[in-house]
C-alpha cells in the first residue's frame, strides 16, 4: 500500500483570505488518495505540529504534496518556517554531498530519500500566462522556474518531482469549479497510476 503526505499551507492571508481554496484543494486530493487505496498523512499549517511526527510522516511517504497559496512571491511563512525546522533535520536532510576525499561530489547531491516524489500544487493572483511571458515578471521562467526555491529544498533532499499543478488569478478573475475538476483529475491519475510520472 502506498502513503501520501500532503502538506497544507492554506493558511489566512493578510489580504483577507481564510484559506478555503487550499484546504478544499487538500480535501480532494485526501478523497481520491484515500478512494484508490492510499494511506493518507495530512497536515495541516493552521495547526501545531511536532518535528518527530513531521519527519515520520516524510519517512513513511511515497508521495510528498505541497498544497500552497503563493504570497509575495513565495509559499507563507509557515510553510517557510516548516521547511526551516522539518527539511533540515537529520531524520530527512542529508549532507550537501561534498567530501574531502572526492572532490568530484557537487554541492546538493546529498540527499537520501531517492526512493520518494513529490508535487507542488499552488493557487495564485498572477494570471496562468505570467510565468511565461519572456517580457513579463517572471521572464519567462515558467511555472516551474517561478517555484525553483522550493523545487531546490525538495531536490537538496532528493526527492524526485512531478509535474507541478497550479491554479490561477484565484482574485481578479477566478474559475474555480473547473480548477477543482482539474485537480480532482490530477491527482485521480495519480492514485491509480502511481507509477506514471504525471
Amino acid at each position: 500500500m502506498s502513503t501520501v503526505f500532503i502538506i497544507n499551507a492554506g493558511v489566512p492571508s493578510p489580504m483577507g483570505s481564510r484559506g478555503a481554496l487550499n484546504d478544499e484543494m487538500t480535501r480532494i486530493a485526501r478523497e481520491e488518495f484515500e478512494r484508490a487505496g492510499w494511506t493518507v498523512l495530512v497536515t495541516d499549517l493552521k495547526n501545531e505540529w511536532k518535528l518527530e511526527e513531521e519527519t515520520a510522516k516524510i519517512l513513511a511517504a511515497d508521495l510528498i504534496i505541497v498544497q500552497t497559496p503563493i504570497w509575495a512571491m513565495y509559499a507563507p511563512w509557515q510553510m517557510k518556517r516548516w521547511i526551516d525546522v522539518v527539511s533540515t533535520n537529520p531524520a530527512v536532510c542529508g549532507t550537501d554531498g561534498r567530501t574531502r576525499t572526492d572532490p568530484s561530489r557537487k554541492y546538493g547531491t546529498g540527499g537520501f530519500l531517492t526512493d520518494k516524489r513529490y508535487l507542488i500544487s499552488s493557487t495564485w493572483n498572477a494570471p496562468a500566462e505570467a510565468p511565461f511571458e519572456p517580457n513579463g515578471f517572471y521572464d519567462g521562467r515558467g511555472l516551474e522556474g517561478a517555484l525553483l526555491p522550493l523545487h531546490k529544498q525538495f531536490e537538496y533532499l532528493g526527492v524526485a518531482p512531478l509535474p507541478s499543478f497550479a491554479v490561477h488569478d484565484v482574485y481578479k478573475n477566478p474559475s474555480i469549479e473547473g480548477d477543482l475538476a482539474r485537480w480532482r483529475s490530477r491527482v485521480e491519475a495519480i492514485a491509480r497510476n502511481p507509477a506514471k510520472k504525471n
